[in-house]
């Protein structure tokens, strides 16, 4: 219950995926050592990515631009 929360809270932004990972992996510890069994298997599906990821290939700098090393010769 509490990790779909986090996970619906990451869905929407309202936490960053690393701050509910942590939440999550601390709730799971406390629950180990409280020698309870989870109801529910912790592998919860990951968060949809709303960014795109960087493109692999590499940026081009515009025609008729000089990197800063040969503007000084």
């Amino acid at each position: 219950m509490a990790i779909a929360a986090l996970d619906r809270a990451v869905a929407k932004g309202v936490l960053h995926r690393n701050n509910a990972a942590r939440r999550k992996s601390r709730l799971m510890k406390r629950l180990q050592a409280s020698g309870q069994a989870p109801a529910v298997p912790a592998a919860a599906p990951a968060a949809p990515q709303t960014r795109s990821s960087r493109s692999s290939a590499p940026a081009q700098p515009a025609k008729g631009t000089r990197s800063k090393a040969a503007s000084k010769r």
